[in-house]
This record gives C-alpha cells, structure tokens and sequence, in this order.
C-alpha cells in the first residue's frame, strides 16, 4: 500500500467525517499535524473563522431576490434595489469576496501549514495545497442530477442576474411578457431555495475518500519524501486547509496571512484526484474562467510529454471550483490537478459512495509521481 493511500485510510477509517469548522475537521489537522512533525516538516496550525457551509450565504442571496421579484408589482424601486443587491452580491460571493458569508455566524476552523526550505538559496516558492474538510449530500449532488450541475447553476445565476433588468424593462415597456419572465425566475429560486434548504437540514456528512482525503494524502505523501530530499532552488509550502466546502475560506485565509511571502509563489491544488481521468485544470470558474498560470500549464505539458505513461490532460473546469480558483481571482499564480469522469463530473461527488472502496490506488500514485516530475521541473527552471 502507498503512503498517499495510508493516510487517505486513517483520514477516512479513522477520523471518518471532517465536515468544516467541527470536531472531526479539527482532529484531521492534528493528524496532519503530527505527519509533518514525524518527517520533520517545520509547521504551525493557523486558526481563522469560517461558515459551517456555504448553503446559508446563498440562501439568503437566493431570498433577496425572490422578495425583491414578488415586490416588482407594487413597489419597484425597492424590488430593483433588492434584486441589484442580491446580483452583486451572488457575483461576489462567487470570487471569493462575499459579504454576506462574512456577516453570517463563523466558527473556528485551521489550516496547517509547512515549510520544506531548499538545500541551496531560495529562488522560487511553490504552495502544495489541498483541503482536508468534507461536505455533505444534496439533491443537486445525487447521481442521476449532478451531471446537470453547471446547468442549473447557471440557470440560477441567470434568474438572479436577470431579476433587476426584468424589474426596469418591466417598468419602461409592456410589462405583461417581462412580468411572465420574472415570474419564472422567482419559481426557479424558490425551487433553488427549497433545494439548498434540503440540504442543509437532511443532507448526510461523509467520508470524502475522493473529496478530499486523496489530495491530501498525495500531498503529504510528497511532503514527506521532499523532508527526506528537499529541492535545490526552491522552498516548498505544505497547504492542509480546512472549511474549503464552507466556501474556500481556508485557502482565503491562507492567502490572506502569507500575502507578503507568497506573491510571486507558483500554487498547485490537488483535489479529488483519487478516481477517474487524471487532468491539470487550464482555467476555473463557473461565472467566468479564470486562466490557471502558463508556465504551469507549460511544465504539465511536457512532463506528459515526456513521460507517455502519465495520462493527465488539460481541462477547462466549470463547476464548482477548487482552491486554487481562490489563489485565481486574487492574481496568484496556481493550478488544480483534478480527476474526473467521462462526462467531465468528479466521481461519487458529494454522495454516499465516496468512500474508499470506490477509490483507484493507481490515480494516487500516478499523481503524486505527476506532481513530483512537476517539481523537479519547476526547481530546474532559474
């Protein structure tokens, strides 16, 4: 068995659910924690504050505009300012710079960090990162829906964006065809509302064999080998970030404290890598792409090249994105190497049967030897 695979079993046969913020999250750091420790990985755990989830932040977007759409009749500069707040504030909140997930209840939540310096001067900085939290299930997540993800979630972001104009056309022309369109776009976020509420109040915890104690064990597999025979040129970061399901907060945290170290640092994410097509993400956002950094892109390119036997390939992601599109929207260079299924969705995503046995022990391996190759490239490049 692989040392990615040893500590994908204890994170997952043994600290089992890590939802963000609570008691299971936080005896994963400490096992994370204590692995660095072990291989001599100097490390901190840095505290921050997070959402349980992020359902409760689009909710109350989602109930802004259906109030403001249900207003439009009677009292339209109100209906418009609601339903103008709630679409910047979505857009917001989906670049990482909400306010109203800011405002809502936070609890503790932690990021482990570790420093791995270089055998000579240090020319370049690379942050390993991958979150170790779980979500839950969701109507939107069960087996014979997800494949539609992106779809309803752009539905949802047309119905809120399009609320406002609705409410201005509806006033300056005929507004029996635009008061038809508004009508069904408040039923579409009342039936969004419904959904995420499902969510919160049957949705089960899980495992997260796949999502994500695969990347995490691949990247503490990698850190311990760096402890053992550091990189010449370059100074690695080890990132174990916590609530990344609540809304990437850990990865906004992290960047937020290290803003000064890490400006010219190069980011590589892994996430959900351990079943299906292993690919390198060139760009991520559902709202808009954000490309990930061209001299990543063009190292990953060549280590496939060179290396025939390693089958990652390039992948435009539009769901839901990772933590490296948090690193994306802020200027930080970063990429997420990711695994997905034929219909480009990650496998058993959010669902009860992300747990071990459905995971494939040669993703992990030919990942972590894909990253590896990756950092010996970067660390060659002056």
């Amino acid at each position: 068995m692989s040392k990615a695979m040893e500590h994908v079993r204890y994170m997952v046969d043994v600290v089992g659910y890590r939802d963000p913020t609570s008691e299971g999250e936080r005896w994963a750091s400490k096992y994370i924690k204590g692995v660095m420790d072990k291989a001599g990985i100097e490390n901190q755990v840095e505290p921050f504050r997070s959402p349980r989830t992020f359902g409760y932040a689009y909710m109350f977007i989602v109930a802004m505009s259906v109030l403001g759409g249900l207003l439009a009749c009677s009292h339209g500069f109100i209906a418009f300012c609601l339903t103008a707040l709630a679409a910047v504030s979505l857009y917001m909140e989906n670049t990482c710079r909400g306010w109203v997930s800011r405002v809502l209840p936070r609890e503790s939540s932690q990021n482990v960090v570790g420093r791995i310096p270089a055998t000579g001067g240090v020319h370049r900085k690379v942050v390993l990162s991958a979150h170790y939290d779980t979500s839950r299930t969701g109507l939107l997540f069960h087996p014979r829906v997800v494949g539609h993800f992106r779809a309803v979630s752009m539905l949802t972001f047309l119905a809120v964006f399009g609320l406002p104009v609705l409410i201005v056309l509806g006033g300056w022309f005929w507004s029996g065809l635009f008061g038809f369109l508004r009508g069904l776009a408040v039923l579409w976020l009342v039936v969004i509302g419904v959904v995420l509420l499902h969510r919160e109040v049957y949705g089960l915890n899980l495992y997260g064999a796949n999502d994500n104690a695969s990347g995490t064990g691949v990247v503490l597999s990698l850190a311990e080998k760096l402890a053992g025979k550091p990189l010449q040129n370059t100074e690695v970061w080890i990132a174990a970030t916590g609530s990344e399901e609540a809304g990437l907060t850990g990865m906004t945290a992290f960047l937020a404290r290290h803003r000064n170290e890490l400006e010219d640092a190069l980011i590589i994410n892994l996430d959900h890598v351990g079943v299906g097509q292993i690919k390198y993400v060139t760009g991520e956002g559902m709202i808009k792409a954000f490309p990930s950094d061209p001299e990543l892109l063009m190292l990953s390119a060549e280590v496939v090249r060179e290396n025939p036997d390693l089958s990652p390939v390039p992948h435009e992601h539009r769901t839901c994105p990772s933590d490296a599109y948090a690193a994306l929207v802020q200027g930080y260079r970063a990429m997420s190497i990711v695994a997905l299924d034929e219909d480009g969705v990650v496998p058993n995503w959010h669902w009860e049967t992300d747990r071990i046995e459905n995971l494939e022990e040669r993703n992990l391996e030919d990942t972590e030897r894909f990253v590896g190759i990756l950092l010996d490239k970067i660390d060659s490049e002056r």
